[in-house]
């Protein structure tokens, strides 16, 4: 764990807005984001580790530690952007070409093929790169960990100047049950589940999964063994269940 004092003016404003957005700061080469709603800096730390037992690369998603910023919990990690290079997540590359909020957009269209189909193929439109299997990847992960806040500020592209590649997969902080306000402690672990409503493009991370395919593999008893070796946390347990659930 690390422990950080970091003034306000290290605070920084990101464009876009989301239930989950927390304060952040870039501070040295690193980004730091206290807690808000829940026990995201714990999440955070045990979903980037989680995904070290899939058959993602390392450069796919993001790590982070757990600690406290200035007393407070929360959760760090280090810049993965190059000198050259800019991070330009669909909300805002959709804002900048068309001046509207994409999220608004297909949210009037009636299907979710539909709303899959045109972030698709405007993206392709817009900077030449196909994102279906960096897609099938997050909402893979989204579906194994219960993740809520997938809006279309976490989901972005890495720009060097010349061209476009899928950036690591980052925030995943409101997942795990954790700051989810229709979650009930009275009930288990499996009824708790049923209550998750998903993002971006339908509230149930089941049928995004079925439409793109499953993203990644998970070696299940890996990934146990080594969860089995951190404390208690009720997000433990559920990453727990996850990972027995959909072993089976």
């Amino acid at each position: 764990m690390f422990s950080e004092k970091i003034s306000n003016e290290y605070i920084v404003t990101q464009q876009g807005t989301s239930e989950g957005t927390q304060v952040k700061y870039k501070k040295g080469n690193y980004w730091y984001k206290k807690d808000k709603s829940g026990h995201e800096g714990l999440v955070e730390y045990l979903v980037s580790n989680f995904l070290r037992y899939t058959d993602l690369e390392s450069k796919e998603f993001v790590m982070y530690e757990y600690g406290t910023i200035n007393g407070q919990s929360g959760c760090r990690s280090k810049n993965f952007l190059n000198n050259n290079e800019e991070l330009i997540t669909l909300y805002r590359l959709y804002f900048n070409e068309y001046g509207k909020d994409l999220s608004q957009v297909i949210n009037k269209m009636d299907e979710m093929e539909e709303r899959i189909d045109y972030v698709i193929r405007f993206v392709q439109k817009s900077c030449g790169i196909d994102i279906f299997k960096y897609l099938a990847k997050v909402l893979t992960l989204d579906r194994i960990i219960l993740n809520e806040d997938r809006h279309l500020n976490n989901l972005a592209l890495i720009f060097d100047g010349n061209s476009f590649k899928p950036s690591p997969i980052f925030d995943n902080g409101l997942s795990l049950l954790t700051g989810n306000q229709s979650v009930n402690w009275n009930f288990s672990v499996s009824e708790n589940v049923k209550r998750v409503i998903a993002r971006p493009f339908s509230g149930s991370h089941e049928k995004m999964v079925e439409y793109f395919g499953k993203g990644l593999e998970v070696d299940a008893k890996k990934a146990l063994e080594w969860l089995n070796t951190q404390e208690w946390s009720r997000e433990r347990d559920v990453l727990e269940y996850q990972i027995k659930r959909y072993h089976k």
